[in-house]
């Protein structure tokens, strides 16, 4: 370091260390999957948002498309052919296409905010989209876990 920096830490009393370490929390990485659906609106694209987190870092963000979930795309963006020990952070809860996708990528766990219910109210995806007769039985179910993250709800709320 240099004597400048020193000066400065000495007299603000601020203990600089070599790697300050901040540990990752769900909020992070949802606020993240927020900011890729908020992305996507000013694209005019559906409000939905997704991030892979692979061993407690970033890895990818996906936005849903005319022929992908965000889900989807983050999966794809992961470049990744297996996301063990990865979770996928999204805003609103997957459609079976998208848990299908999930649990075929081998992740861990998917988080979520808006339940289908909300998501289908707002028009984000029909019913059909959420249809547990085509889940696919061949692979094992990811666990969802539902997040309670106020602003998501925006998606969702009118």
């Amino acid at each position: 370091m240099t004597v400048a920096v020193l000066a400065i830490a000495a007299a603000a009393q601020v203990a600089i260390t070599k790697v300050d370490k901040v540990a990752p929390t769900d909020e992070m990485f949802i606020d993240m999957a927020v900011t890729a659906a908020e992305t996507a609106v000013e694209q005019g694209k559906k409000p939905c948002g997704a991030v892979v987190i692979l061993n407690g870092a970033w890895r990818s963000t996906g936005m849903a498309d005319d022929n992908t979930t965000a889900e989807e795309s983050a999966i794809a963006r992961s470049r990744r052919t297996s996301l063990r020990s990865a979770a996928i952070y999204t805003v609103n809860q997957p459609t079976t296409e998208a848990l299908n996708a999930i649990a075929r990528s081998g992740a861990d766990a998917v988080y979520f905010v808006n339940p289908a219910a909300d998501v289908i109210a707002a028009g984000i995806y029909p019913a059909e989209a959420f249809d547990a007769a085509a889940t696919d039985t061949t692979v094992t179910p990811v666990p969802m876990i539902q997040l309670d993250y106020a602003p998501a709800h925006k998606f969702v709320k009118k």
